[in-house]
């Protein structure tokens, strides 16, 4: 009976023991995943960046490449400083005085083959325009455009007389750049009339070239889509001055509307209301590497620490904190992966304590084994002795001739039998003994091991909550719902219930972080988590994505029923009255349903119902739409 229990006893080790080896497996390909992950991110961040500016390609690129394969440390930290210098070299001359309009006076000026008598002022005025900016370009406008005059005015015989109100128009650049039609230089406003009769085609050529130059100059990539195209060649056909005029005015508009924009711009930027949704909904990389820190599966104490980076990620964002930002954001991911890697080691030590434990649990069961045998032996010796006295006893009775010789004889036979029997039982009682002390010290030590096989199985079971939570909301994340779907998919596969899919978008999150910090944005993900997460039916389920995402699973329901329950579900966020720090902050939620039909794979499903959310998104927002069947 012993030997039964304790085998059975060595079988529940032994299969505990394989049990953490799994679970030990388990995490490590976690841990593999997660490093998987953070070198996609590199690559894609590196992708993004990537063409903005000439002198950073190359680092970036070098920066993906050692984060390919085995990532060397020391050659990261060397890009990442020719990185940041590189940065706070751009960033310097961001900080220099605009000079956008007054680099096309410049060249234009440079460019202008004049007159001999007007070649000293056009020296002047170059000298001017390289040392000036911006801030003084009606003044230069200016005295340009009265230079363009005494050119025209030198080409034709001086015969002075006042022009027709026609001519009297404010020049070119005066009107692109908001100058004033009244000049008080009286070779400004005053030419001959033979001079306009004869110089009047001249002057509208001139007029011309000036103006397309002029937007030849302006236009670039970030122009509004072929609105300097189409000026262009209007400008090309005009047959009169008072068309020039009109295209003028047409243009000192857009210039007016970017010189009032609160940042400047290289060149003329007008961003279509589609331009201006993606551009507003495009995380910064400050913003990905938050979103980054909050998938990640944080120590306890180590959470103080990722607070404290991710405020600085949200207040330094100037391009030369980001070597810095990087730096120490690595280090806090490897300050992550070495407690993991901490943990994992007290876990390897406590499994060879197991194993320890093991062996001596199967040494202590070959000792008792063999123990049982000595003692069978051993008893069966004593009944071997106890019967040869008996036999010798029988004997001499047999074979007695007076009885005196037989008492002596029986005597010493049964003095034999009791010697034998004390010798048996003190062998007996000193195997009990040591038996005894082997059980006590076995208990004693089965007793510590179950005590720390709990400590243990407490803690896996915490990091298997927390391997599945998200961090920041406290509901599933993505892992889980990859693992739940799984499931979902199966059950849908087998008895045919309906299963619908519905992925959540935040409306205009990034402008919430820009606002208000993303303290705020992380109550607004916690608060509408858990709205949603208390409304939905117990057998749904929901999941953060990733950063402002979420997506749902809603079993046995068809796609109208679900459009109707996460329509119910948008109301109630948009309702919620959500306030920060005493604000009133209006927060809505777009969504997109799909739901699983004959023959759909996953991706399938995620794709219509990613396209629906979209559609959400360019139709206005706050809205739920749902998938076509096969397609959007």
């Amino acid at each position: 009976m012993a030997d039964a229990s304790s085998g059975q006893s060595a079988d529940q080790w032994k299969k505990k023991y394989y049990d953490q080896l799994d679970q030990l497996e388990q995490k490590e390909s976690e841990w593999g995943k997660l490093e998987s992950l953070l070198k996609r991110t590199i690559g894609r961040l590196s992708l993004a960046a990537e063409g903005h500016h000439q002198s950073l390609d190359q680092h970036i690129r070098d920066v993906r490449e050692t984060v390919r394969e085995a990532v060397n440390t020391r050659r990261l930290e060397s890009i990442l400083e020719k990185l940041s210098a590189n940065l706070a070299k751009i960033e310097e001359k961001s900080k220099a005085p605009p000079r956008q309009i007054i680099s096309v006076l410049q060249l234009l000026t440079d460019t202008l083959e004049l007159p001999a008598s007007c070649r000293k002022e056009q020296e002047k005025l170059a000298k001017k325009l390289a040392k000036a900016d911006d801030d003084s370009h009606e003044m230069l406008t200016r005295e340009w455009l009265a230079l363009i005059k005494s050119a025209l005015q030198s080409q034709s015989p001086s015969q002075n007389e006042v022009v027709t109100e026609k001519e009297k128009k404010p020049g070119l650049l005066n009107r692109l750049l908001g100058g004033s039609g009244d000049d008080t230089n009286a070779a400004v406003n005053t030419v001959t009339p033979s001079s306009t009769v004869l110089a009047a085609g001249n002057e509208l050529e001139i007029y011309r070239s000036c103006f397309i130059t002029f937007l030849d100059k302006l236009d670039n990539t970030t122009s509004p889509d072929g609105r300097l195209a189409a000026m262009r060649v209007m400008a090309r056909d005009a047959h009169e001055r008072v068309e020039l005029d009109k295209l003028s005015a047409s243009l000192a508009l857009m210039l007016s509307e970017v010189k009032s924009a609160p940042a400047a711009t290289p060149a003329v930027t007008v961003s279509t209301t589609r331009e201006a949704t993606v551009k507003d909904d495009m995380p910064s990389i400050q913003e990905l590497l938050i979103r980054l820190l909050e998938q990640l599966v944080v120590p306890q104490d180590l959470l103080a620490d990722v607070e404290v980076m991710k405020t600085r990620l949200e207040k330094e964002t100037a391009p030369s904190d980001w070597q810095k930002l990087l730096k120490d954001v690595a280090i806090l991911i490897n300050s992550i992966r070495s407690r993991m890697q901490q943990e994992k080691n007290e876990f390897e030590t406590f499994l060879h304590q197991i194993t320890n434990r093991l062996k001596e649990l199967d040494t202590y069961l070959q000792t008792e084994g063999a123990s049982l045998q000595k003692a069978e032996q051993t008893g069966k010796e004593f009944d071997n002795k106890i019967n040869i006295g008996v036999r010798d006893i029988r004997n001499d009775m047999n074979q007695a001739v007076d009885l005196d010789g037989l008492k002596q004889s029986v005597q010493t036979r049964l003095d034999a039998i009791s010697q034998h029997i004390m010798d048996y039982r003190s062998a007996e009682q000193t195997r009990i003994a040591e038996a005894q002390s082997s059980v006590s010290a076995m208990q004693s030590r089965m007793s510590s091991l179950e005590q720390e096989t709990h400590n243990l199985k407490t803690v896996l079971v915490e990091k298997n909550r927390q391997a599945l939570s998200d961090a920041l909301t406290g509901i599933p994340n993505r892992l889980a719902y990859e693992q739940r779907v799984q499931d979902e998919i199966g059950r849908w596969k087998r008895f045919g219930t309906p299963l619908s899919l519905a992925i959540w978008d935040v409306d205009y999150f990034k402008k919430v972080n820009d606002t208000y910090g993303h303290k705020a944005g992380d109550k607004v993900l916690k608060t509408i988590a858990q709205l949603m997460a208390q409304r939905i039916r117990n057998t749904d389920f929901m999941a953060r994505f990733g950063g402002e995402e979420f997506v749902m699973l809603l079993p046995g329901t068809k796609e109208e029923e679900t459009l109707r329950l996460v329509n119910e579900l948008r109301k109630q966020v948009e309702e919620c009255g959500f306030h920060y720090h005493g604000t009133a902050v209006k927060i809505t939620v777009s969504c997109g349903v799909s739901s699983f039909h004959k023959d759909d794979a996953l991706a399938q499903v995620f794709e219509r119902a990613d396209k629906a959310l979209y559609r959400a998104k360019k139709n206005g927002r706050n809205q739920c739409v749902i998938a076509a069947a096969r397609s959007d």
